[in-house]
């Protein structure tokens, strides 16, 4: 018997492609979309508010069952977004015709009306399988979408884009809220920024982007857990116990060797008994106020675990006075995240052995780089991080925020936003159509932000807020 698929069409508004097919996509088994959008001329040709949306879902169950999950889906966020304030005109009738049709490469149909995205004069979105010859100093963004939004087509997409291509210092560290595909988190990366977080409430797209930050040759990694490390205040004492370890630190030091994170246990493994170039370590050796995490006193050698909690400012400006005082001992520090040790412990140690066998060493601060013969190491400091959550989740703060979200979760979420940036950061705020925009401007006006400039493309329109 030949294999079948559904196809589903639905009559919307253009304007909501993005958000009726993340419907499909969340609720049922689906394998990709096409917008048919309708136009006519009229002196030009001019898009209407009608199109048609066609969704390809997997058959694994009955027309009719497969038609009654459909009407009670839509029914239901019909209802949720009318409650928002969007309006039948705005959403479309959202009619629908379902067919059941012979197996065909099905799957890869929504890709025959992407091409090439021209998106400035500098940036240009590739699909994967199409060539290209980049022009001189153009910024390139390869991707593959798959089940995630953002393919540079979407007037909102290339609003942050643009943003973020005038905006963006080299650099940045920046937070992409709602990422997606990852496509702004890769440009933001393109563009100069040190460090790029990147969020989602759809789990299904974490995977997606990284994959896509990969091809673009980014670094991906796993946001480290907040372990404490050597240098936290470990279970029991006083939230005050940094301030008594020059009085207890010998005992502290003791407390904290006999409670080693597993990362600390893992690296002892390889460094005790002069295992590593015949170097012989100590293990929480105070020095000073501080309590290092290994030392090898002969060669001036100390070694730093740092775990995700290290890369916020306050912790950054601690460490630096922390390394100047080292360095001022005549240490050489070598700092490695947490990430490293459970993820590329032989590049580690080879990174170890070839600082041990430096002579030119002498006070310095030293992290594990990318490449230079470690084929798999990722730098937290100078790559991507993505993961499944959202901006009230999130501790750290940022130089530049972009948030591509539909205009009534951007309001909701305006006070979370502002929280994660730093003073004088960029947020550029998209998803907001025209008719839509009071709404936005009531909850920027609300969080006292403060717009740099607004841009319009169709019908939507992005803030450049700065705090």
């Amino acid at each position: 018997m030949d294999k079948t698929y559904y196809e589903l069409q639905l009559k919307i508004n253009p304007a909501m492609e993005d958000l009726i097919s993340e419907i499909f996509f969340d609720n049922f088994d689906c394998e990709g979309v096409i917008l048919a959008e309708e136009t006519y001329k009229d002196l030009e040709m001019v898009n209407t508010t009608e199109g048609t949306l066609r969704i390809f879902l997997k058959n694994d169950e009955s027309f009719e069952d497969m038609q009654y999950d459909i009407e009670n889906v839509l029914d239901l966020y019909r209802e949720e977004f009318s409650s928002r304030g969007l309006t039948p005109f705005e959403l479309g009738s959202w009619e629908f015709k379902l067919e059941e049709k012979k197996s065909e490469d099905w799957s890869q149909k929504w890709k025959e009306k992407w091409d090439v995205t021209h998106v400035t004069d500098k940036i240009a979105v590739v699909p994967d399988w199409i060539e290209y010859q980049p022009k001189e100093n153009e910024v390139v963004i390869r991707l593959e979408p798959g089940c995630a939004f953002g393919t540079g087509t979407h007037q909102t997409t290339q609003l942050c884009m643009k943003a973020l291509e005038k905006y963006l210092k080299k650099g940045d560290r920046v937070a992409d809220i709602g990422m997606g595909s990852g496509i702004l988190s890769i440009l933001a990366k393109k563009l100069g920024a040190s460090y790029v977080y990147g969020c989602d409430t759809d789990e299904t797209v974490i995977e997606v982007a990284k994959e896509n930050a990969l091809k673009n040759g980014i670094n991906v990694y796993d946001y480290p857990p907040i372990e404490g490390g050597s240098k936290a205040v470990p279970s029991g004492w006083s939230k005050k116990a940094s301030h008594i370890y020059n009085v207890n630190n010998i005992q502290l030091a003791k407390n904290l060797r006999n409670n080693a994170t597993n990362p600390e246990q893992i690296l002892w493994q390889y460094l005790n008994k002069s295992q590593l170039e015949s170097v012989k370590f100590r293990r929480q050796q105070p020095i000073g106020n501080y309590i290092v995490d290994f030392m090898a006193p002969k060669e001036k050698i100390i070694i730093e675990l740092d775990s995700g909690q290290h890369n916020t400012d306050n912790s950054v400006e601690k460490d630096k006075l922390r390394d100047n005082f080292l360095q001022q001992q005549g240490f050489t520090v070598v700092r490695i995240w947490n990430n490293d040790i459970y993820n590329n412990i032989e590049g580690v140690l080879e990174h170890l052995i070839n600082v041990i066998r430096d002579p030119t060493r002498k006070s310095k601060i030293i992290t594990l780089p990318q490449g230079e013969g470690i084929s798999d190491a990722v730098i937290y400091n100078n790559g991507c991080c993505f993961e499944l959550g959202s901006a009230d989740k999130i501790t750290e703060k940022f130089d530049f925020v972009v948030a591509n979200i539909l205009h009534f979760v951007l309001a909701d979420i305006m006070g979370n936003l502002k929280n994660i940036m730093k003073d004088g950061a960029y947020l550029s705020l998209s998803g907001i159509l025209d008719e839509k925009k009071q709404m936005v401007l009531d909850a920027i006006e609300r969080e006292k932000l403060k717009i740099v400039e607004e841009i319009h493309q169709d019908q939507w329109i992005s803030y450049i807020t700065t705090k």
